[in-house]
């Protein structure tokens, strides 16, 4: 897996833009949470876009659960958004199922199939 994360400081807010390539299993996806909370811990208002759209990504619902069981309740600040971008149609399914079971954690997650309805999503108010 090959990740790069952009931080962006801007006047109107605080963005934090990450990439990914190659193959995505849970652990692999877990390290990317939790590097984005790392990073976006002190920030406030932080809005997220995790680029999988160049990724493989090997998550079934199994492993969807015990990745999210495995996080806590007190990861991520509760005023971010995470934006998750895939245009793989089978992933897509699966990371909407991913999108719901970290909602339940308090976290606001959407998945969208280009990056254009992402950013936008994210740029909006809370």
């Amino acid at each position: 897996m090959d990740l790069r994360i952009k931080l962006l400081k801007l006047s109107g807010g605080n963005y934090l833009i990450v990439i990914t390539r190659g193959l995505i299993d849970a652990g692999r996806f877990e390290q990317i949470l939790r590097e984005v909370a790392a990073t976006s811990q002190s920030l406030l208002n932080c809005k997220i876009l995790i680029d999988l759209t160049d990724a493989r990504l090997r998550l079934g619902p199994p492993d969807i659960d015990v990745l999210v069981n495995g996080l806590g309740h007190d990861l991520f600040r509760p005023d971010i958004k995470i934006a998750v971008v895939s245009s793989e149609i089978d992933e897509f399914d699966r990371l909407r199922s991913l999108s719901a079971s970290l909602c339940t954690l308090g976290l606001k997650v959407v998945v969208f199939d280009n990056a254009k309805s992402a950013v936008v999503w994210l740029g909006n108010g809370s």
